[in-house]
């Protein structure tokens, strides 16, 4: 195995499959990637034995083969090599031996053969999707943080992939909270199916895992176009010279729709930096470890106080300007859950609709985004917060 290769496209090929890699317990050979040279390209891999990513990169290959090297040590290496071609070659008499030369420095490495490293999978398409990868990682912020950190309830863990008719909705909740964009879908000539904008192949609907939505917000590039195949079980995500094959949970989601009001009687306008800046220094006031997190929001016509109090440290509260169409209220919420959705969105104003204090309130403001949540009761300074105050928005399972 012979070939030449730009060190700084390797560096970057590497840091785009090396998280990846799996734990050297599980099977030392997934803490390696595996290098694959023909043609005129080197392919990367990395398996974790739910997630598979692949990248390729251009490379003078005089000739083939395939090795695994370490990952952590691999990318120190070539981390700390000056801009250049790295030669990279191993030996028949010692095919598991690695050297590296880059200009005046050279190394040795131990790799792995590469035939013992995992096979993909075989892949049989059903159907398949494109969307942009700015869309595509746009969507995932303004839903994954909804999702559920219990790992015990696989589908509410994942984010629920859904295309019906013309319209592709992703979503995600967590029991306590909803956030979806919705999307509709211009229909496309039937020689162009599959491509970004148009209609789907085939309607359906998957749920991807937490880890994957991890992976594909930190790896997409996000001026390429995401094809998504897929089958029962498996999704592959192709993007550029770069293919993420995965599991899918294997459970039903939930109703998610039962949640959502179809009315509501009030409207409030609200200016997203300014409340965020305000909710944060409201927010200091109350620690993580409080029985009962909430501020507490007192809507009027043009104005909203948003205050906090803490049995530990005391009080406090901020003024800002409002619109709102509708009647008074005050109403409290967790503020994280009310910051979670803000830090992704990019409209200057937002809403809250509500019709009462007690009943699931909405955020808009990005198009297609909806944003479902409980409020709590409001605990006045004399009262003790008890626990287990925030309500639930538990979709039905129907």
């Amino acid at each position: 195995m012979n070939f030449l290769v730009n060190t700084e496209r390797l560096l970057n090929a590497i840091r785009r499959v090396s998280p990846v890699a799996g734990k050297p317990a599980l099977n030392a050979i997934l803490s390696h990637i595996l290098l694959e040279a023909e043609g005129d390209a080197l392919h990367l891999t990395a398996y974790d034995m739910e997630l598979r990513i692949r990248t390729t990169i251009p490379a003078t290959v005089n000739e083939g083969g395939a090795i695994a090297v370490p990952a952590q040590k691999f990318s120190e290496v070539v981390a700390t090599l000056p801009m250049g071609d790295l030669l990279f070659e191993t030996r028949v008499e010692a095919p598991e031996e690695i050297r590296l030369k880059c200009l005046k420095a050279s190394y040795k490495l131990h790799g792995k053969r590469g035939e013992n490293f995992p096979p993909a999978d075989f892949f049989a398409e059903e159907w398949s999707f494109s969307m942009g990868g700015k869309e595509l990682v746009d969507c995932l912020c303004k839903t994954s943080y909804a999702r559920s950190a219990d790992e015990t309830r696989p589908q509410l863990s994942g984010i629920l992939f859904s295309l019906h008719g013309t319209m592709r909705t992703i979503a995600a909740t967590d029991g306590r909270r909803l956030a979806l964009v919705e999307s509709s879908l211009e229909p496309a000539a039937a020689d162009q199916e599959g491509q970004a904008g148009g209609a789907p192949a085939r309607e359906g609907e998957f749920i991807l895992p937490s880890k994957v939505v991890k992976e594909l917000v930190r790896s997409v590039d996000q001026s390429k176009t995401v094809t998504i195949r897929l089958a029962k079980s498996v999704a592959v995500f192709e993007f550029g010279e770069t293919t993420l094959t995965s599991k899918l949970v294997d459970k039903a989601y939930p109703n998610y729709r039962s949640v959502i009001p179809g009315s509501f009687r009030n409207v409030v306008e609200i200016p997203r930096l300014v409340f965020m800046e305000v909710l944060r220094r409201v927010r200091t006031m109350v620690s993580e470890n409080e029985e009962s997190l909430s501020v507490t929001l007192s809507i009027q016509e043009h104005s909203m106080r948003i205050s906090a109090f803490s049995q530990e440290y005391g009080n406090a509260e901020d003024v800002m300007d409002v619109e709102l169409k509708g009647e008074p209220i005050e109403i409290a919420f967790n503020p994280n859950f009310l910051m979670d959705p803000l830090k992704y969105l990019s409209c200057d104003t937002f809403q809250l609709n509500y019709n009462d204090g007690m009943t699931q309130m909405e955020m808009t403001g990005d198009p297609g985004f909806i944003y479902i949540l409980m409020p709590m009761r409001a605990v006045p300074p004399s009262e003790e917060p008890a626990p287990g105050e925030e309500s639930q928005v538990e979709p039905s399972q129907e």
